[in-house]
């Protein structure tokens, strides 16, 4: 009966556990993400500047 008892906590901490870190992984998942898109935004306005810049000059 001890053993069942043990046996049925550590299934509950496991559970608990693996809740904990699926939270875990799907909020860094999405801040990724959030830096990537906003890498990329970054990027393209640079790029559209350097292109203005590059035109303007050569007029």
């Amino acid at each position: 009966m001890k053993v069942e008892q043990d046996l049925e906590e550590i299934k509950q901490r496991l559970a608990h556990i693996e809740a904990k870190l699926e939270r875990r992984s799907t909020s860094g998942r999405l801040m990724k993400y959030m830096i990537i898109i906003l890498l990329s935004v970054f990027f393209l306005f640079f790029a559209l500047g350097v292109v203005q810049f590059v035109s303007s000059s050569s007029v």
